[in-house]
């Protein structure tokens, strides 16, 4: 009977740089004998009806499926586990629900993605990287962006 495997959780937007980081895992995930995790986080806004976020929801799942399981080599890995995590309450941020998601798999790496551009992005993009780096008591991965080698 073998062990169960670990965690390596990667945060995943509908991004390049998103795709940065998932590429990393995935070449990572078996030299690490873990188990590959996807994370999305799908917010929901106060004035969105009910039937909307239901639309999110699935447009989210279908975007996984096409932008990243889909690039998988076929064989003998396991698929990844998906988690798309339904934040309903403003009062949690993107980062706040990554780190505790890494906590709750007890994951030996969170990987995320930097976006990068200008002082004015950094300051949106850059939040939940940010609250990654200071609150997570999981390694963290920072994947930088794109156009930066």
């Amino acid at each position: 009977m073998s062990a169960a495997r670990e965690a390596l959780l990667v945060a995943v937007d509908d991004s390049e740089a998103s795709d940065r980081a998932f590429d990393f895992a995935a070449r990572y995930v078996d030299r690490l004998n873990a188990e590959l995790h996807l994370v999305h986080v799908v917010q929901r806004q106060l004035s969105m009806l009910a039937v909307e976020y239901d639309k999110i929801l699935s447009s989210a799942e279908q975007m996984l499926l096409r932008r990243f399981i889909s690039r998988l080599p076929a064989g003998d890995r396991p698929q990844p586990v998906v988690h798309i995590v339904k934040s309903e309450v403003d009062t949690e941020s993107v980062g706040h629900i990554l780190v505790k998601k890494a906590q709750q798999l007890d994951a030996i790496a969170l990987v995320i993605s930097a976006h990068g551009g200008g002082k004015l992005k950094q300051v949106f993009l850059g939040s939940v990287t940010k609250y990654v780096t200071e609150h997570a008591r999981t390694p963290v991965v920072l994947v930088p962006p794109p156009n930066q080698r």
